[in-house]
């Protein structure tokens, strides 16, 4: 260790030298050796010490790509075309076909790195794969299967497409929003030796598929499918060539144990300003423009760590560039900058006053806020007082989907400490104000220090201590029934005599909704101890009511993945809230809902398919909320069963009519059941629900479940 970090600081010193003296290729080999020492060292440290030497690799990096181009441009004494890449790779942009390399024609506007070498921003990762790809080719082999993991935008398809660069092997790019077992044993039948089947957004793929398909190809590399139908039928089993699948995700937690089990899992990390900065500067001279890096690192802080933003701004910018040159010389003729090389030979300058025109024409500041992150911010400190307030009503306001809100605006505002999620909704933090320039109230900085976010990892934590539940020894019968009613058991519901570990064993999952409260329980069953964890009051105080009246045996909470296909929610998982063997040792699922959501038509579906699952296994199932302004329970299948108001159905329908004609929205809302009690008399919400669970019809598209959307289909 000693030795190297002498070696380290000798080739760095020895490069400066080079560099006073103007010898370019003696500074690029010493940088080189450089780069190879800190990466040693941060492989054999750990800790700060590894991040240190990981963070020193990237820079000299940075300044191996700058002296390339330096000496690419002729600039020093010994400037001469650098060989980027070593011997034994194929060119780049190559294949490798009968063992002889063909070279296909490289896109000139690309800005994405072919090479590992140019991948920078990623070390461990680069690390990781540059030994898998060294023992493949030792070994004449395929790779091992990959799991691409991380936020969007940090290259992971850019990553798979250099790995097969690399390797010099065939790469095929599979959209499987909607595929078919078919469609991917197609895909299979086509592989070469070694090739790469690369799955952006893996977890969408549907279960059918990967269960039939793709975990006997990963494991085993063999297929067993049906051809042909009734009796002309025949089981076929296909061997495939050794192949890697990469798969790419944005959420790993959905993945099934199937996939994380045969593939070897990679995090993408986030970029920092300096290496985006790094990025942002070679971009712009591969389109044949120069800019000083201290301009790099000024547009690298607007572009939200994010390379693909980066580069899409560097195209932006260079557009304006060339559209100012274009001006202010006379240029018009077309194609007057057809490829990097024209470009470059106009000598054109990116100056910071040109950056500076851009980002204040499109509305994005020093912080990389833009008009849309402002104006949630905004809508939360004028309107809600900073907060909290929740994502449905912050979604109505600013007439966006959850997802936008919470993708597009609130990752990137979290991750910058400008906003945070408490149990009760979204809380607008100190740094937030400052950025727009207002006063900091005492109500906010005292909000900031009672955050319910917890340690520096960033795991949230709940305000909420655990609360030790012990469960009736002898079940109260009359209170037992009351909680029977809500449950429907199939006539073929018995006594089950296996475990609920034996017959639902843990999963790992990653929870990805808003989270409103946490509540962690232990349920004494005398013999041993359950302890749960539930993600909002609903659950836990159901759950506590199960328990204290002695209807439980055994309960676990979110151990069962079923998947579900919806009108816009294809090849969807969803994991019920409760499994539970009651107190006569049957076996039920159940999901809880607030009373709205209800009638949300997806949610409909998804209890659907909990209904049908639990049917053909003989468990019981329900899924039930608490009544508005009662403290009663109630059950889907109740309200399904209460009488229909066929009245209020006609007019809905009526009222969807006339709302096409004379609009072209065709929608029953809140509004028109307002009219309808006016008209006729207070009429109860439930009954709404009544229609929607029985007329498959109507769906209400209404996520939050406050008001009404319904629609005829």
């Amino acid at each position: 260790m000693e030795d190297l970090k002498i070696s380290l600081s000798n080739y760095i010193r020895q490069a400066k030298t080079a560099l006073d003296a103007n010898d370019n290729a003696r500074a690029r080999e010493c940088l080189l050796r450089s780069a190879e020492c800190a990466l040693l060292l941060a492989k054999n440290s750990g800790g700060k010490s590894e991040k240190q030497y990981l963070s020193q690799y990237e820079s000299l990096k940075v300044m191996i790509n700058n002296l390339n181009r330096r000496m690419e441009q002729g600039v020093g004494a010994n400037a001469a075309p650098v060989k980027t890449f070593q011997s034994g790779t194929v060119n780049d942009g190559g294949t490798v076909k009968d063992g002889k390399a063909f070279t296909k024609p490289a896109k000139t506007d690309s800005l994405s790195p072919q090479r590992l070498c140019d991948y920078i921003g990623q070390p461990q990762a680069v690390t990781a794969v540059r030994d898998l790809i060294t023992a493949a080719r030792l070994k004449n082999s395929a790779m091992p299967h990959l799991i691409l993991y991380g936020s969007h935008g940090l290259g992971k398809t850019t990553f798979s497409r250099i790995i097969a660069n690399e390797l010099g092997v065939g790469f095929t790019e599979v959209n499987v929003s909607k595929m078919n077992s078919a469609e991917m044993i197609a895909i299979l039948k086509k592989l070469k030796p070694r090739d790469i089947v690369f799955i952006d957004e893996i977890h969408t793929l549907p279960i059918i598929v990967a269960e039939s398909v793709l975990y006997s190809a990963m494991q085993d590399g063999r297929i067993t499918f049906t051809e042909g139908k009734g009796k002309f039928a025949r089981t076929q089993v296909l061997t495939l060539p050794p192949f890697t699948l990469i798969g790419a995700t944005t959420e790993v937690g959905k993945l099934a144990k199937p996939f994380t089990q045969r593939a070897i899992q990679i995090r993408l990390e986030e970029y920092s300003d300096e290496v985006l900065g790094g990025i942002i500067t070679n971009s712009f001279y591969k389109l044949g423009m120069k800019i000083s890096s201290e301009n790099g690192l000024y547009i690298a802080r607007r572009c939200r760590n994010n390379p693909r933003i980066a580069n899409n701004t560097v195209r932006r910018i260079s557009d304006k560039a060339l559209v100012r040159y274009a001006a202010i010389n006379n240029l018009r003729s077309d194609g007057a900058f057809g490829s990097p090389d024209a470009v470059r030979k106009l000598n054109i300058e990116v100056t910071q006053k040109l950056i500076e025109e851009f980002f204040t024409e499109n509305g994005i500041d020093e912080y990389g806020l833009e008009n849309g992150d402002r104006e949630l911010l905004k809508i939360i400190i004028t309107r809600y007082g900073g907060g909290p307030v929740g994502i449905d009503t912050l979604a109505r306001v600013m007439n966006e989907s959850n997802n936008v809100i919470s993708q597009k605006y609130e990752a990137y505002l979290i991750k910058k400490g400008f906003m945070r999620i408490d149990r009760d909704g979204r809380v607008v933090m100190p740094a937030a104000y400052r950025a727009l320039g207002l006063p900091v109230p005492p109500e906010a900085e005292e909000k900031a220090k009672t955050s319910d976010v917890g340690d520096e990892r960033g795991e949230r934590k709940s305000r909420f201590e655990d609360r030790k539940v012990i469960a009736c020894r002898v079940p109260d019968e009359i209170k037992c029934k009351n909680v029977e009613d809500l449950i429907e058991y199939p006539p073929e519901a018995g006594v089950i005599t296996k475990t609920l570990d034996e017959l639902f064993p843990d999963i790992e999952k990653e929870y990805d909704g808003e989270t409103k409260h946490l509540c962690k329980l232990e349920i004494d069953f005398d013999d041993f101890k359950r302890c749960i964890t539930c993600d909002s009051f609903l659950e836990s105080r159901f759950a506590i009511c199960m328990a204290t009246v002695g209807y439980l045996k055994d309960l676990k909470a979110q151990t069962l993945e079923i998947p579900y296909v919806s009108q816009e929610l294809a090849n969807r998982r969803y994991f019920p809230d409760f499994i539970i063997k009651d107190y006569k040792g049957r076996i039920a699922i159940i999901e809880m809902k607030n009373f709205d959501m209800l009638s949300y038509h997806l949610n409909i579906d998804k209890y659907e398919m909990l209904k049908n699952y639990c049917i053909s296994r003989g468990y019981g199932y329900a899924e039930i909320a608490k009544a508005n302004n009662a403290e009663r329970y109630v059950s889907a299948e109740q309200l399904k069963r209460a009488p229909v108001n066929v009245k209020l159905e006609e007019y809905i329908f009526k009222t969807i009519e006339e709302n096409g004609r004379a609009t072209g929205e065709g929608m029953f809302g809140e509004k028109d059941f307002r009219r309808y009690i006016a008209e006729n008399g207070a009429t109860d919400r439930a009954e709404i629900y009544t229609i929607l669970l029985n007329n498959r019809k109507l769906k209400n598209t209404d996520r939050a479940g406050g008001d009404f959307r319904i629609i005829f289909e």
